[in-house]
């Protein structure tokens, strides 16, 4: 879990990520962030030689490739644009009439009429 509050809390102030998932969820959550959302760039994202061959050793990572997921980071900015939209988007829920703000207050409702 605390892998993905850092994900969130880097959308949320706009900071682009390089991944570089290590163990359980977390290649899960790579994938999501780099592959499906484009959100992230990857630093090393082996997670079918993680599922496929559990004996591999995937914490191998080069100076090169570190290189590599950094400077993207830094330059992408198809990548960078997303992550500010979407941290606009994420401000934008928690304002008034936005999904969270409209989401909690049904939950205090329901506290409310369930005393």
């Amino acid at each position: 879990m605390r892998f993905w509050n850092s994900l969130l809390e880097s959308l949320w102030f706009g900071v682009p990520l390089a991944t570089w998932p290590m163990y359980a969820e977390r290649h899960v959550n790579a994938f999501e962030m780099v592959v499906e959302l484009g959100l992230a760039v990857e630093i090393k994202l082996d997670y079918r030689k993680a599922i496929y061959n559990p004996k591999a050793n995937t914490d191998d990572v080069t100076t090169e490739e570190i290189e590599i997921g950094i400077r993207r980071v830094m330059e992408d900015n198809e990548v960078r644009t997303k992550v500010k939209e979407m941290s606009s988007k994420s401000r934008l829920a928690l304002t008034e009439g936005g999904s969270s703000y409209a989401s909690i207050g049904c939950l205090i409702q329901d506290f409310i009429k369930d005393n």
